[in-house]
């Protein structure tokens, strides 16, 4: 089933894609702005040049400021057993992650009343589809975050 997902990036993500546009074209990309603003690279790459700029922005700003500001639309073709485990009960908890401020997974399980267990096991299935990420606060907390601002399922 396609699903489109609108979601914020992850550091690593971001990195993984800056590192990608590095390797494709063989250059930093502080040169092929050089090269793209004097005119010496071909118009077609003007796409790949906005997208690795707000890439490179991203990024820069996450490590001066620990703030991370990139959203991208994807269309993913899900398995049935990856819909399946799209529960209403995960739904709901990524819905209420997103809607509320938690500082660990245990204030998250009171919030939504359930067992702290349970949880977790949700949200590392959620992790595992890329609609949610862990931040380390501390030696031992760990605080859930939803990526997804926006899940619609295509029908064909």
């Amino acid at each position: 089933m396609l699903v489109k997902v609108v979601r914020e990036l992850t550091p690593e993500e971001i990195l993984q894609r800056i590192k990608s546009f590095e390797k494709e074209l063989g250059m930093s990309f502080d040169e092929f702005e050089e090269f793209f603003l004097s005119g010496k690279v071909d118009r077609r790459f003007l796409t790949s040049y906005f997208e690795w700029a707000g890439l490179v922005h991203a990024y820069r700003g996450y490590v001066e400021s620990g703030e991370l500001d990139y959203i991208v639309e994807e269309i993913i073709d899900l398995e049935p057993e990856e819909v399946a485990l799209l529960t209403p009960k995960r739904i709901e908890l990524l819905y209420s992650l997103a809607s509320l401020r938690v500082e660990s997974i245990n204030e998250l399980a009171q919030k939504v009343r359930r067992n702290v267990k349970n949880v977790y096991e949700d949200l590392q299935i959620l992790k595992k589809l890329g609609f949610i990420r862990f931040r380390k606060h501390g030696k031992r907390n760990v605080i859930p975050e939803c990526l997804v601002e926006e899940i619609t399922f295509l029908f064909r």
